[in-house]
């Protein structure tokens, strides 16, 4: 199992890390809401507006970026 961050574009900004096998998968545990809400770090923290147009940006593999 690889560990990814999926990347959202809303009224702000979040970082979502999530366990899957591949990216696609990684896309689609977030697309779903099928996370743990305490592997999210956001912008929007305490907001109750703006995530309605959510979208994701990017996907990271965070083993191929392990040295940067």
């Amino acid at each position: 199992m690889k560990t990814f961050k999926v990347i959202t574009s809303w009224t702000g900004y979040s970082e979502i890390t999530v366990q899957a096998e591949t990216k696609q998968e990684a896309e689609n545990l977030v697309a779903n809401d099928e996370y743990d809400t305490d592997n999210e770090v956001l912008t929007g923290n305490g907001l109750g507006y703006g995530y309605e147009n959510e979208t994701i940006i990017n996907v990271i593999d965070t083993e191929e970026n392990e040295d940067e």
